[in-house]
């Protein structure tokens, strides 16, 4: 358990006791120095200061004189001391830090409060007192009282709201303890703790001047767990100790495998980078399969550069196994399977070229979001570029970006780089929604680095990369650059010509704001020709995934067009048939796109290519 407002900074040296002792006197040569050992508690809240005092006093000195008092183990000076008058004898106060002036009554052992300062050692010329411990315990009267809440916190698989069989505990979750004082001193403290193996925690909270407590998870575990909906998320209590204090949480899928590469965004010709594929799980049952990157063949793969290269590699492919890759671990929406290979264009390339990478994984039974398991990105090549930019997928047509009116979600991509003098202590990106996308919709898809995320607003949700220490550019280019991918559903019905834009801010530490680019999507407009986009709940599409064939029934009297995911036409098949079979046997595996055209409409069905 860890108080909002204090903290332990150092640990115990060799410990002296004072019990009962308030002044200790140490002599050597022409020195004296007594230590005066005082503590005061504040009973509104609830902590005591402890501090010490030497009187250092000189019994036959003269003009420049000098005291000085040394910390013996960090060897700095706590005080330099000159007799300026040459007054004799000559006396000089002296205070010492301790390594923990403020103690809470919660961390009181027994009757009182032991407290910590350096060894020190006092000098006076050819005389020195050497090894003064600062180390002393005092009593405490009237401490606060405290009491205890506690309770589990869990994936309640079956929706009642109770700990049992099927059940899963979750180990490492924060909870919190916010509670209201009648103190004139502090009207609120918070205390947290963390979970243990078995999903159970303990916190203690401060019963003196307690009004009322309430007992919750932090607001970032709903971008990971929600809450059960038999659960209203957080307790208030006004009495103490409270057991059984549990938490059921929802893991809304079996698995969900996705794929995705962090890139530089750009590429410069014959200069190296540094991309990261990696396939992750946000289901609660454990994934495991390949991961595998199909690299651009104008690429040159450095497998003795790289961090986690590939397993193996046949032509182009590069290959990775992962195993039990699940959300229950490793701290849920970060727990995935990251590479980092070293990357570098070929002489063939100039600049105006694109280089294209694929990033895929075998889809497993009962993935209830086979499409993201494919990915391709490609990356421009380029004279320079900016480092920290904002992406969007679907990207969508022309200028406008424009995306079908049946568009659900759009899953954007924060890209940003340390390109200061020094390293990055902490990131935070801002991003503001647009209007048109359903608040508190966020879904993360995946970070570089262990992140925070938090709502600002309804509609404004902070990225918080603390203690990140990102290292800067020219120091160490591969590392100085990170992400957040996350995806957001768009509010229902939009009409043709709404635009969705979306900008980042990015703070590096208490730097000005690195402002990314906009990205905008809008929503297309209706066929106009007379044929129009419905769907036909009579026609069949089988199988999905598909090999070699894919069924279609259902439908006749028309043509079948199927693009790849950049819209090149790849195949084209007129239908006569009531049933009618398509060969895909030759398509490399990916996803595709099938339209149907009717004579009086256009059904679209998107497959996967296995």
């Amino acid at each position: 358990m860890q108080k909002s407002y204090f903290k332990l900074l150092l640990p115990v040296v060799c410990l002296m006791s004072f019990s009962g002792i308030n002044a200790q006197t140490y002599t050597h040569g022409h020195i004296t120095a007594v230590a005066y050992t005082s503590l005061t508690h504040d009973s509104t809240m609830c902590h005591s200061t402890g501090s010490v005092l030497y009187n250092i006093s000189i019994d036959t000195s003269f003009a420049g004189d000098t005291i000085r008092v040394v910390d013996t183990i960090t060897h700095s000076l706590l005080g330099v001391f000159t007799n300026t008058s040459g007054i004799s004898p000559w006396m000089v106060t002296a205070g010492i830090p301790l390594y923990n002036p403020v103690v809470t009554d919660d961390q009181i052992t027994g009757p009182g409060v032991v407290f910590n300062g350096p060894v020190i050692k006092i000098i006076n010329d050819a005389d020195t007192i050497n090894g003064i411990t600062n180390n002393f315990f005092l009593p405490v009267t009237n401490p606060c009282i405290y009491g205890t809440v506690s309770g589990k916190v869990y994936i309640d698989n079956n929706v009642n709201c109770l700990f049992d069989a099927g059940d899963t505990a979750l180990n490492g979750i924060v909870v919190t303890s916010n509670a209201n004082l009648s103190s004139p001193s502090v009207s609120t403290i918070s205390e947290w703790n963390y979970t243990g193996s078995t999903g159970t925690y303990t916190i203690t909270v401060q019963k003196s001047w307690m009004t009322n407590y309430t007992v919750s998870l932090p607001p970032d575990y709903a971008f990971i767990f929600p809450i059960s909906p038999c659960f209203s998320g957080s307790y208030t209590y006004t009495t103490l100790p409270e057991t059984g204090v549990d938490f059921p949480l929802e893991c809304t899928s079996n698995i969900d495998v996705y794929c995705y590469a962090e890139s530089p965004g750009a590429v410069r010709v014959a200069t190296p980078f540094f991309m990261q594929p990696f396939v992750g799980n946000v289901g609660c049952d454990t994934a495991s399969g390949q991961m595998k990157l199909v690299k651009d063949s104008r690429v040159i793969y450095d497998p003795s550069l790289s961090l986690y290269p590939a397993a193996s590699v046949v032509g182009d492919t590069l290959i990775w196994n992962y195993t039990d890759l699940t959300n229950l671990a490793g701290g849920a929406y970060w727990n995935f399977f990251l590479s980092n290979i070293h990357l570098a264009p070929d002489t063939t390339v100039v600049v105006g070229d694109t280089l294209c990478f694929r990033i895929y994984t075998n889809i497993l039974p009962g993935d209830i979001n086979p499409w993201d398991n494919d990915f391709t990105i490609c990356l421009p090549v380029v004279y320079s570029y900016d480092p920290n930019f904002k992406e969007v997928s679907p990207q969508g047509t022309g200028p406008q970006g424009y995306i079908p009116a049946t568009t659900d979600s759009l899953t954007y991509t924060v890209h940003f780089q340390n390109t200061g003098t020094s390293y990055a202590t902490n990131v935070s990106i801002i991003d503001t929604l647009d209007s048109h996308i359903s608040p508190n919709s966020v879904k993360i898809l995946g970070t570089s680095k262990a992140m925070t995320p938090v709502w600002l607003a309804p509609n404004v949700v902070q990225f918080n990369f603390n203690d990140i220490y990102l290292p800067d550019s020219t120091d160490n280019e591969a590392a100085s650059h990170g992400y957040v991918r996350f995806m957001v559903k768009l509010n229902s019905g939009l009409p043709a010509g709404t635009q969705i834009k979306n900008t980042a801010d990015i703070y590096f530490d208490t730097n000005p704001a690195v402002v990314t680019n906009t990205t905008l999507n809008t929503i297309q407009a209706s066929v106009t020709t007379g044929v129009q986009t419905a769907a036909a709940p009579a026609m069949k599409f089988y199988p999905n995934p598909a090999t070699d064939y894919v069924i279609v029934e259902n439908f006749q009297n028309g043509k079948i067009q199927i693009e790849d995911m950049n819209g090149a036409l790849v195949i084209e098949q007129d239908v006569t048939d009531n049933k009618t079979a398509i060969n895909i046997n030759t398509l490399p595996d990916g996803v595709y796109v099938a339209k149907c055209i009717g004579k009086n409409n256009v059904t679209v069905r998107k497959f996967i290519k296995y």
